[in-house]
């Protein structure tokens, strides 16, 4: 890797941000809502439930806390078996390659599995991150932020966070770096808009132009 012509370091969620996986999710979802208890989720409930929150949304459709981690579980299973049907959002691989030419530091924080993001990076010639960070917590993703800022030794001010949902944004407000959200991913302009990320993207290509504006 050539040396770094900006101090930029930029840092995307996987799912729902560069990935595509949304679909995959609630399939696997709704093949297990009635072994889990829980209500399968239809398309024309997704706008109300992205306004809920997610302990409303739960409630409503009766995910109780303690099947929490077998849901999480079967999903990170399934994906495992699927993961080839999964393609990158139209627009994120130039985007990325242009960053890197630009000299922008590019890495990935997830809570989906490491081995399972690297192979869909490789599998669909993703360029090469600086870092690919998994970190199981499902909510707050603030301190793996502020690992990530101290092990690579970043500026906070030199940092954007961009992702795809809420929780996105509170994690990055607390770990205090810029975030950037997407409406095209889990959350929706209808839970992204209220969470109030820096600055909030419905086109690949208008964040692409937003990232290279700030080298």
């Amino acid at each position: 890797m050539g040396k770094k012509k900006t101090d930029l370091t930029v840092i995307f969620d996987f799912d729902g941000t560069l990935a595509n996986t949304l679909d995959l999710i609630v399939r696997i979802y709704n093949d297990h809502a009635e072994q889990l208890g829980m209500n399968p989720v239809t398309p024309d409930q997704f706008s109300d439930l992205r306004t809920m929150g997610y302990k409303k949304a739960m409630k409503h459709l009766n995910i109780r806390w303690f099947v929490v981690p077998r849901l999480i579980m079967l999903v990170r299973k399934e994906m495992k078996a699927h993961m080839g049907e999964v393609k990158p959002y139209r627009g994120a691989i130039p985007m990325l390659v242009a960053l890197k030419q630009a000299g922008v530091g590019i890495g990935v924080l997830t809570s989906n599995e490491h081995a399972l993001v690297q192979e869909f990076l490789q599998a669909n010639d993703f360029p090469a991150f600086d870092f690919v960070v998994s970190e199981k917590t499902v909510f707050g993703k603030e301190k793996a932020l502020e690992r990530i800022i101290e092990r690579h030794k970043l500026s906070k001010d030199h940092v954007i966070y961009v992702g795809d949902e809420p929780r996105d944004v509170a994690s990055s407000k607390k770990a205090g770096v810029r975030v950037y959200g997407v409406t095209w991913g889990l959350g929706g302009v209808e839970a992204m808009e209220p969470a109030e990320p820096d600055m909030l993207f419905s086109k690949m290509s208008e964040l692409k132009k937003a990232l290279l504006s700030e080298v």
